[in-house]
């Protein structure tokens, strides 16, 4: 098969052999389509308003659903915010209840031991202490009076007194503290 470029003057190109036969491309056979068999103007607008129905009703749709889903979704905010609220408010109301069951119960309290004490007779109490137990009333040489200071006095050892000598040191110290309780006395008595 030869090929042109268009120029005859030129030579002739020739196209390599292939040893596979040329594929032709299948070739498109036509018919004829009647008159009624292709839409009128009419139709195709109205084919079209279809579409743009159709598509309007798609976006409408989803509009709805997207509002429904806004709506559900600040409708359960709201509603565990409110639960929560209400959860507060039960366990508020639980903790008053307690506070109210707790004074009661101090009350009942103060009025068990206050009739306990109206009903407690010491007098009564010591006769049978003196005639079951076998006590007795002390002699006045068995009291004994303690006079507690209302000053704390701290007593100081001489800095000379930390000898070597454990013995030693122990007698210092003997010696301070004999000094402490004779000043003791010495208090006592006046």
């Amino acid at each position: 098969m030869s090929y042109t470029d268009g120029n005859l003057a030129l030579k002739k190109k020739r196209w390599p052999v292939t040893s596979q036969p040329e594929q032709r491309s299948p070739q498109l056979k036509t018919r004829r389509i009647p008159v009624t068999a292709t839409p009128t103007h009419e139709a195709l607008v109205a084919r079209r308003m279809q579409a743009i129905r159709r598509e309007l009703a798609r976006r409408r749709l989803r509009l709805m659903a997207m509002m429904v889903g806004l709506v559900l979704s600040v409708s359960a905010v709201f509603c565990v915010i409110v639960y929560r609220q209400a959860r507060i408010l039960e366990m508020n109301f639980t903790a008053v209840a307690m506070e109210q069951q707790i004074s009661q119960y101090n009350k009942e309290s103060s009025q068990i031991r206050e009739s306990l004490a109206q009903k407690t007779n010491l007098d009564q109490i010591r006769q049978q202490a003196i005639s079951r137990l076998g006590l007795q009333d002390p002699a006045r040489s068995q009291v004994i009076k303690v006079y507690v200071p209302d000053t704390d006095r701290v007593v100081y050892t001489s800095p000379g007194s930390a000898l070597a000598d454990d013995e030693a040191y122990l007698t210092g110290a003997f010696s301070a503290i004999e000094a402490y309780f004779k000043t003791l006395r010495v208090n006592l008595e006046e």
